[in-house]
């Protein structure tokens, strides 16, 4: 099968789109542009009226240039607005976040073909991983968390995403290993809520934990941390990216605002006295 992923949005959807192509590639999928491929993946973003339109746009050129495409639509829009994705031309399916992890299997289910036959006409290996160069990548982008249980007032991604979810650590070292395995010396790692990594597991952690694991580990690769609330860069964190040659020393906090009174109408847990 001839395949295409088009992503919109954020290092999470990023994140989650490496990994739809690292399964498809498994299964002996060869990736091509949108207008050569049998199946085309839109990985939908719905933070703003600009992005659900910059989708349905991509959904339309896709199906003029390639009359017999399956599209199938996945991501915040495709789960907020499923029924009008679903009217747009050629999309055969539409996968919420809650089943993007079962994406592949589904476009399985949504053929009559046999595997052999959906996958096998490929002619790279089966088991072949996303590595560095293919489509200009040089950094992997690793999702350790996603979900939010915060309520900012402007903020649909709660909705989208649902409650805030974490991967077990030894999960993510496993992970990182099949990255390293590829030939990725750079890790990104990122969450809807990175900040908030661990606090929903049965046993409770954090984000510096989960840093301090992969800074121990004999991997040779730097991690990077992705976009992190101010008020979850924490001293742990600050130290370990200030010890470990393992973590760029870097951060990326968002403000929202500069005025308290506006970012309390926006319910962020901060100050801008804080964040300074």
């Amino acid at each position: 099968m001839k395949y295409s992923v088009v992503t919109f949005g954020c290092r999470v959807n990023q994140a989650d789109s490496l990994a739809i192509e690292g399964e498809l590639l498994a299964r002996g999928g060869v990736a091509v542009p949108p207008d050569e491929a049998d199946v085309v993946v839109v990985n939908t973003c719905s933070v703003t009226a600009t992005a659900d339109q910059g989708a349905r746009q991509t959904i339309r050129r896709v199906a003029r240039a390639n009359p017999s495409v399956r599209v199938i639509v996945t991501g915040c829009y495709a789960t907020r607005a499923s029924a009008d994705v679903t009217c747009l031309p050629n999309v055969t399916q539409v996968v919420p976040n809650s089943r993007k992890e079962e994406l592949v299997r589904l476009i399985e289910e949504g053929s009559a073909l046999s595997t052999a036959e959906r996958f096998g006409r490929g002619d790279g290996p089966c088991g072949h991983a996303v590595a560095p160069g293919v489509a200009g990548r040089t950094a992997f982008t690793l999702r350790v968390q996603t979900g939010c249980n915060e309520r900012c007032s402007y903020c649909i991604i709660p909705t989208t995403r649902g409650d805030s979810r974490s991967k077990q650590i030894d999960e993510v070292i496993r992970d990182v290993r099949r990255a390293v395995a590829a030939g990725y010396k750079e890790i990104a790692l990122t969450g809807v809520h990175l900040g908030s990594y661990g606090r929903d597991l049965p046993q409770r952690s954090t984000l510096a934990e989960l840093l301090g694991r992969l800074a121990e580990g004999p991997d040779d690769v730097l991690f990077r941390v992705s976009s992190l609330e101010p008020m979850d860069c924490t001293p742990d964190v600050i130290s370990l990216a200030a010890s470990s040659p393992r973590i760029a020393p870097h951060f990326h906090l968002p403000l929202q605002h500069g005025a308290d009174e506006m970012l309390r109408a926006m319910r962020r847990p901060y100050t801008a006295s804080y964040y300074a």
